[in-house]
């Protein structure tokens, strides 16, 4: 009988040391697996730390770029209103060109209202002259004048 309990205690000893074995792999695997976990947490941390910087760069390069965007906006504001004025001081000067071409025709055609020039087709711009002063009128020619020469 005692070696009967002897055996049976034997066999639970060695069951117990079988349970014990498993455990202790067990843990080891886990332990294992723990380390490993810690591996990959501390890289991703440090993964996590190298996106959040360069995000941080990228905001940063984001701001600047709106802030040339902003420079750029508000130089072409000024621009046009330059462009604008511009254009107004040219329309009043296109203005005021006209208006003296006009005063300028009504003089002469009040200066030369004794004259009359018959031929309108000749090849010389009589236009660019109508600025000129009157100084003589020559009398006695009756037919049409096709040339003249002065100095």
């Amino acid at each position: 009988e005692e070696i009967r309990k002897l055996n049976l205690e034997n066999e639970k000893f060695k069951a117990e040391l079988q349970l014990k074995g498993k455990k202790d792999e067990e843990i080891a695997h886990l332990k294992q697996q723990l380390e490993q976990y810690q591996k990959d947490n501390i890289q991703l941390n440090s993964d996590q730390k190298t996106i959040f910087v360069e995000m941080e760069k990228l905001k940063k390069d984001i701001e600047l770029k709106d802030n040339e965007i902003q420079k750029i906006k508000q130089e072409m504001q000024v621009k046009e209103k330059q462009i604008i004025e511009q254009q107004k001081s040219f329309e009043e000067k296109n203005k005021q060109i006209n208006k003296n071409k006009e005063e300028q025709k009504e003089n002469i055609m009040n200066d030369n209202s004794s004259t009359s020039i018959s031929n309108t087709s000749s090849t010389f711009d009589f236009e660019l002259i109508r600025s000129f002063k009157l100084l003589k009128t020559f009398t006695g020619h009756t037919s049409t004048v096709r040339s003249i020469d002065y100095s």
